[in-house]
């Protein structure tokens, strides 16, 4: 009577701090949950855990979905950033192309990135908008700069930032830096796409040639339940299947 309270408490505050943590990650890259959807990383683990039971109907299946329902909500974050950088890839030509359009014009490098900031969406507005907001409590452009590539870091982003440091730095023509830098950058996510899809068979094909001995296995056990008796209670079946996995 007093073992499971305790356990239940315990849990409770496990959670209430994983939360939080989740929470200010999430909003480092301008990320923002409900507290209805955080409060589902609660259930996550006994969900898993009844499907875990319900699929193998085996103890081990309850501990299995446990670890795999505490494991989702650190999934969900890795999945939910990569989207965010993928939509951020993809704006970054656009973001580049105004920037350069607004110095030719005659504006500043900060009045530019306030252009942008003006005629771009989320989440490329919001990481530049970082910059200004920066700029304005005191820190140096070059500095904003690179925490722009701490937070984004991609090949991308990376190339970006080194060369308009370089340019400021060395007094070259940002604007022509800005414009080579938009048509290799261009360049580059075509190819990328181009090579994703030359390579999708392929990887379909892996994905496949790794799920098929295991749905065969699982298929022949579910008819015959004796087949894999040489393999699961001898001494050489053990070993060779521990290498097969290996």
């Amino acid at each position: 009577e007093v073992v499971i309270p305790y356990l239940l408490k315990k849990y409770g505050n496990i959670q209430d701090k994983r939360a939080t943590d989740i929470s200010a990650t999430l909003e480092e890259s301008f990320i923002f949950w409900e507290k209805k959807k955080m409060l589902l990383f609660y259930l996550f683990p006994f969900i898993f855990a009844v499907i875990g039971l319900v699929l193998i109907r085996h103890f081990i299946g309850i501990f299995l979905g446990f670890i795999v329902g505490f494991s989702m909500p650190n999934i969900i974050i890795v999945v939910a950033k990569q989207q965010r950088l993928k939509k951020f890839r993809g704006q970054l030509v656009d973001g580049l192309m105004i920037i350069s359009s607004s110095l030719k014009a005659g504006l500043s490098f900060l009045q530019s990135i306030e252009v942008l900031c003006e005629e771009m969406p989320a989440p490329i507005s919001q990481e530049f908008g970082l910059i200004l907001s920066e700029n304005k409590l005191g820190i140096n452009m070059e500095d904003a700069l690179r925490k722009l590539r701490v937070r984004i870091p991609t090949e991308e982003v990376n190339l970006v930032v080194s060369s308009i440091l370089i340019a400021r730095e060395s007094g070259g023509n940002l604007p022509l830096v800005l414009s080579r830098l938009t048509d290799t950058i261009r360049d580059n996510l075509k190819l990328k796409e181009k090579i994703g899809t030359l390579t999708l068979q392929g990887r379909l094909q892996g994905v496949i040639m790794m799920i098929l001995p295991i749905g065969f296995a699982y298929f022949v056990y579910k008819q015959n339940p004796g087949h894999f008796d040489v393999m699961l209670q001898t001494e050489l079946g053990k070993k060779l299947l521990a290498l097969a996995i290996g």
